[in-house]
């Protein structure tokens, strides 16, 4: 009868544990949840990039190979700009998505210009290594005088320009463009 008394118990104080284990993982998730909302909503009514239905700010810069990069090289064609940064954990992964938006939308590297801001080498290494042949890849430093010319408020931003140096579309978010290109 002991041993049934200290089994019963035994299984009663496990029982308890257990329970007070799954309601702290509840709790961590549901604080986890409402994290990722709040993160998520940084991006929602973000206004980020030039306005829409002006022309594209002129700009010049040097990319990371040494060529001029410059506005009026972008024109008679359409372009996109993405401004990514070094400290931005999904740029990381935009990057990587940025040769299949290049393939959908038939965009060679002097139409596509990526600008990475800030002052982690090894991530930019990182970001850039996808992009070769991809895009012209300009680095500078955070708030550097690309993104704070754009107005950049959040990273990745991208911006889109038709042939006419118009910017057709100007939005913060983490793949904004290729989720709404066609297949």
């Amino acid at each position: 009868m002991v041993y049934l008394s200290l089994g019963l118990l035994l299984l009663g104080v496990v029982t308890a544990l257990n329970l007070v284990l799954v309601l702290a993982v509840i709790r961590r998730l549901r604080r986890h949840e409402e994290e990722r909302k709040i993160r998520t909503s940084r991006y929602e009514n973000l206004t980020s990039g030039p306005p829409t239905g002006e022309p594209l700010p002129a700009f010049t810069a040097v990319a990371v190979d040494g060529t001029q990069v410059t506005s009026d090289g972008l024109a008679g064609r359409e372009a996109a700009l993405t401004f990514l940064s070094t400290d931005c954990a999904v740029c990381v992964t935009a990057a990587g998505d940025l040769p299949e938006f290049a393939r959908r939308t038939g965009m060679d590297a002097a139409q596509i210009v990526v600008v990475i801001a800030g002052s982690d080498d090894a991530v930019a290494v990182e970001m850039t290594a996808p992009l070769a042949g991809v895009a012209t890849v300009v680095r500078e430093e955070s708030a550097g005088p690309l993104s704070t010319r754009y107005e950049v408020q959040g990273t990745p931003t991208t911006v889109l320009v038709d042939p006419d140096g118009t910017v057709t579309y100007a939005e913060a978010g983490t793949n904004p463009v290729l989720d709404r290109l066609p297949a």
